[in-house]
């Protein structure tokens, strides 16, 4: 019996240093590997290598954003207005920018000719190469079309006239404020007509009369505009639309322009009278020797 409670315990004994050996002996395999991997030469150059690609790549990146966005080059713009056009161009030059020129006005407050507003504004940081936005003060003045104010009062007429012209009065001793109306009008010893433009800012003296009477409208030019622009023009003119005739094939009765007309330009007619015109559907088939016109 004591025999065999001995061999029990030894071959449980056997049983676990069996077991212990084996789990030492894979301990030991995979603390192996795991030393040779680290001690491989291959793993850190690989790594080295990775990092500064990395690094590289992004110093390479910073470079070209620097020199894409000119980062640092900034500088406050001058103020353009007031310069003629060829000191413009000198200073944008100067300043490695460029210009465009997007509209013009008519204004007192510089002189003509120059610039008058600017986009971006003057002391605004801007970057070589930027586009400046200019708007240019007209050199001649803006002309206007002298409204047919014959018939009108004083008060009418002035009103009518005044945002673009200088107004005098030449009145009669028969004059009232009541019945007396416009029955010429004057620039220096000219005569003018509704129809004409005149400079802004031309001064225009004004007769008064009991009515205009015989007084004549000056015929303005129709030749090459459309027939709807012709009777706005005509009517504005107290005259009106007469006769129309088609020279060649018509599509568009409206948008035809213009070749002929008769009474001829600068004819004067009496207020309501006729304008009778020929039409043709492109202005480019029209010659200085067109006529259908007939006496």
């Amino acid at each position: 019996m004591f025999t065999k409670i001995l061999i029990n315990i030894y071959q449980n004994l056997k049983s676990l240093l069996k077991v212990d050996v084996v789990n030492s002996i894979q301990e030991v395999k995979q603390n192996t590997v795991y030393q040779s991997f680290l001690k491989n030469k291959l793993f850190y150059f690989h790594i080295v290598l990775a990092c500064a690609s990395t690094l590289i790549l992004f110093y390479f990146l910073l470079i070209y954003l620097n020199v894409y966005t000119l980062n640092g080059e900034e500088f406050e713009l001058k103020n353009f207005q007031s310069l003629t056009i060829e000191e413009l161009q000198t200073e944008i030059q100067s300043l490695n920018l460029e210009y465009i020129i997007t509209d013009s006005v008519y204004t007192d407050s510089v002189p003509r000719g120059t610039v008058f507003t600017q986009d971006p504004l003057s002391g605004t940081f801007v970057k070589p190469g930027r586009k400046i936005y200019i708007t240019l003060n007209c050199i001649n003045r803006q002309k206007f079309t002298l409204p047919n104010i014959y018939n009108k009062s004083k008060r009418q007429s002035l009103n009518q006239l005044k945002s673009y012209f200088k107004i005098e009065f030449e009145k009669s001793e028969k004059y009232s404020d009541i019945s007396s109306v416009v029955t010429k009008m004057m620039v220096g010893d000219t005569e003018v007509f509704p129809g004409q433009k005149l400079i802004e800012g031309t001064t225009i003296k004004l007769f008064f009369g009991s009515g205009r009477g015989t007084s004549k409208i000056l015929v303005p030019n129709l030749t090459g505009i459309s027939v709807e622009d012709a009777f706005i023009m005509l009517e504005v003119n107290n005259l009106k639309l007469g006769e129309i005739i088609c020279d060649g094939e018509i599509t568009d009765t409206l948008t035809a322009i213009i070749s002929n007309q008769r009474p001829l330009f600068e004819t004067k007619l009496q207020s309501g009278d006729m304008v009778d015109i020929v039409i043709k559907q492109f202005l480019d088939t029209i010659s200085e020797t067109d006529s259908i016109f007939t006496e």
